[in-house]
């Protein structure tokens, strides 16, 4: 009899303790999916959406939205899910409207405001409720959570309709991704920071200019790499073509090392150029450049060279019949 009797209480409190396991290994298979999203999705909004499906599929809620404060402390969202915009009978103009710089308020607001998380299951019943816009999708249930940077709330998710209403572990569940999420924002934009950055060096390295009608020099500075060769490129030919310039020079000064694939990238410069209709004068070769492109078997017969910019610069203007002449009479 006493045997049963522990056998029967055991039964539930394993069976209770099964459930909080698979709860653990769902929460951490979506924490991990969320890290590898982050690798490949290319920005914030697309890792923003696919942290809403991983939320949405967790949960099993309808619909909801990811958002973050703007500078001036309004709202605006970076992700909705697409169940609750299709729902959403909104003009979308008006729906545009109202999901970017939103001023804090209703139940998602009392999230922001409180820095804590909460649900309920009868929202239309809560005293933060402020109701929906007519042509809303209807909300049976609501759970949001604050997403938090060093201890600073910089945004929310929001979580609306689970089949039979929300839950204690819900909430747990979602706080416990919120953390991963943040995470994955914060380093998203960081990269795309950093990204955008690099970019504005490779242009400020890789400059063409229009230093006179029908005239563009392309000074080249540093090693030139793939990268910064197909960034080269396209600056190049692009400026030829929308100068409609005659003449155009690539200045190696800056090019501390002449070496077979950096040759070779002046080379294919200087041919796409001439295609356009341009004469290309190569300047800035130096002795031991051009000691190194004869090494390297470099022909460069049929292309016009001299040391220095301001030499190749004369010679582009005597292309056009131009000339600079001193002036010598006084004041």
């Amino acid at each position: 009899m006493t045997k049963k009797a522990k056998a029967g209480v055991r039964g539930p409190a394993s069976k209770g303790k099964v459930s909080e396991e698979a709860l653990e290994r769902k929460v951490l298979e979506a924490i991990n999916r969320i890290f590898l999203e982050a690798l490949t999705c290319p920005d914030e909004e697309a890792l923003a959406k696919t942290c809403l499906d991983v939320l949405e599929k967790l949960t099993r809620s309808a619909y909801g939205f990811i958002g973050e404060l703007n500078p001036v402390g309004r709202f605006d969202t970076i992700a909705v899910s697409n169940p609750g915009w299709e729902a959403c009978t909104m003009d979308d103009s008006e729906a545009t409207r109202m999901i970017t710089d939103m001023e804090i308020g209703g139940l998602w607001g009392k999230v922001l405001t409180d820095q804590a998380s909460f649900y309920t299951n009868t929202p239309g019943k809560h005293p933060a409720s402020t109701g929906i816009p007519p042509d809303h999708p209807p909300m049976h249930s609501f759970l949001g959570v604050p997403l938090k940077l060093s201890g600073r709330t910089t945004g929310m998710i929001a979580l609306a309709n689970k089949p039979g209403g929300f839950a204690d572990e819900d909430q747990k569940a979602v706080e416990a991704l919120s953390m991963a999420i943040t995470q994955a924002l914060h380093s998203k934009r960081t990269e795309q920071k950093f990204a955008l950055q690099a970019q504005e060096i490779l242009e400020v390295s890789t400059p063409v200019l229009q230093i006179w009608e029908g005239i563009v020099v392309a000074p080249l500075i540093g090693t030139m790499d793939s990268e910064r060769t197909r960034q080269f490129m396209e600056r190049f030919l692009e400026t030829i073509v929308k100068t409609n310039s005659s003449v155009a020079l690539v200045d190696i000064t800056g090019v501390p090392m002449v070496d077979t694939q950096t040759a070779q990238h002046v080379i294919d410069a200087i041919s796409a150029a001439r295609l356009l209709g341009a004469e290309v004068i190569l300047t800035g070769v130096r002795p031991e450049i051009a000691q190194t492109l004869v090494h390297l078997g470099i022909d460069l017969s049929e292309v016009t060279t001299r040391s220095s910019l301001s030499a190749g610069i004369s010679v582009a203007l005597q292309r056009l019949g131009l000339a600079v002449t001193r002036n010598t009479q006084g004041k």
